[in-house]
């Protein structure tokens, strides 16, 4: 008689491929925003190309049009990472309002206050060199840099540490990717408070409270923000979702398919002559049964190349979303002035080089930074006496059970 095998195990969230994939996303969202960004600080606008461009050329202005696509995309896993850490915590009776809201502004002051500090660095270098006057006065041709000194005021900076840039400021010298920051800390405040109001386990008073102020912020962050708050909670319906269970054997065949779909949608909607908000909620619409394909792919992976790249490339994508800005319009004031460059492959080559400077100098900072998240927190907690348990949402992929 052979003794029984011990049963099998489903592995946790963070050590499936599923995982691996999502990190993939969370980073390449990343990338592509700063792609556009790098694009337009160095590269002429296509339309005001002298001649007609080749398809290359055709394609690599295509694909650096989708920074803010990359951000309806940020959005949805970010409901589904920290709408889920939510969900959990309250399904394990272990819900902590002191904790939740230390997790959340160690993560997001961690890397914002030295994103605000440097950008006021580099703004200032800037402005002082002279090099590009029209570019830092908001009168040049690229259009998504605003009056950085009008911009650069204490109060506006005030305004971005506390998250009310669209709200009541604008945002904080040239870090305009800084935009989504706002939105994605109301929505950490709101998605609890609307949880509770429709919660059977308090009491009518309290669902009430929770309702009336739930509306009250609302108000406040005003229209824009909360148009897009339904998107946010599509991660957290994603969440509550069961992973697909697709025919093992064609699985890997059907994800590719799905992921060719799913890029040709998301460029497209980047030049869709349509109204953004209708075009981000069909993105949206892509955007969450692509993932939700993704889970399916709840077996353990190997460690690898490509594992090793998928984690890493996520462990610093705040960094490099908050961070980018600043230092690449530093470098094209210097190398160019107010003026841009034509797309040639010598041009390209030179380009390509401050591309990886960009990303070497966030990735630096996010080793000081964001990869001490929970280091600096269990620090805090230490010194105000708290307890710390292990962390529900780890700051580093593949930690924990799921990767913020």
């Amino acid at each position: 008689m052979t003794e029984a095998s011990p049963p099998q195990t489903k592995p946790r969230f963070a050590q499936t491929w599923a995982s691996l994939w999502f990190d993939l996303v969370r980073g390449a969202a990343a990338v592509v925003v700063l792609l556009e960004h790098w694009r337009n600080l160095f590269f002429l606008d296509y339309r005001r190309l002298p001649a007609l461009p080749s398809h290359a050329v055709s394609a690599f202005y295509l694909f650096t049009k989708c920074g803010h696509q990359a951000v309806i995309a940020f959005f949805i896993l970010s409901g589904y990472f920290i709408g889920g850490t939510v969900l959990k915590s309250v399904a394990r009776q272990q819900w902590s309002l002191r904790d939740y809201s230390l997790r959340r502004l160690v993560r997001l002051w961690l890397v914002l206050v030295p994103s605000l500090a440097l950008c006021w660095l580099w703004d200032t270098i800037g402005i002082h060199s002279g090099r590009a006057p029209m570019l830092y006065g908001g009168t040049a041709i690229p259009n998504m840099i605003h009056n950085v000194i009008r911009t650069s005021q204490p109060g506006i900076l005030i305004g971005n540490l506390f998250f009310l840039q669209t709200i009541h400021t604008s945002t904080f010298g040239s870090n305009g990717p800084l935009w989504s920051l706002a939105y994605e800390f109301w929505y950490y405040v709101l998605f609890p408070i609307g949880f509770f109001a429709i919660s059977p386990k308090l009491s009518g008073v309290q669902r009430a409270l929770c309702g009336l102020a739930f509306l009250a912020i609302c108000a406040f962050v005003g229209k824009e923000i909360t148009e897009y708050l339904p998107i946010w909670l599509s991660g957290v319906l994603l969440y509550r979702m069961p992973a697909p269970k697709l025919p093992s054997r064609h699985r890997r065949w059907l994800l590719a398919a799905a992921t060719l779909v799913f890029v040709a949608v998301f460029v497209s909607l980047s030049r869709a002559a349509i109204s953004v908000l209708l075009s981000d909620y069909l993105l949206a619409v892509f955007t969450f049964f692509f993932l939700w394909l993704l889970l399916s792919e709840r077996v353990s992976f190997s460690p690898g190349p490509l594992s090793r790249f998928c984690r890493g490339i996520a462990r610093f994508s705040y960094s490099l979303y908050a961070l980018h800005m600043p230092l690449l319009l530093l470098i094209s004031a210097w190398i160019l002035g107010d003026n841009r460059w034509l797309p040639t492959a010598a041009h390209f080559a030179c380009a390509l080089l401050f591309l990886l400077i960009a990303l070497v100098y966030a990735y630096t900072i996010a080793s000081l930074t964001e990869f001490q998240t929970d280091r600096f927190r269990i620090w805090i907690e230490i010194r105000l006496g708290w307890p710390h348990p292990a962390p529900a949402l780890a700051s580093k992929p593949g930690e924990g059970e799921t990767a913020s």
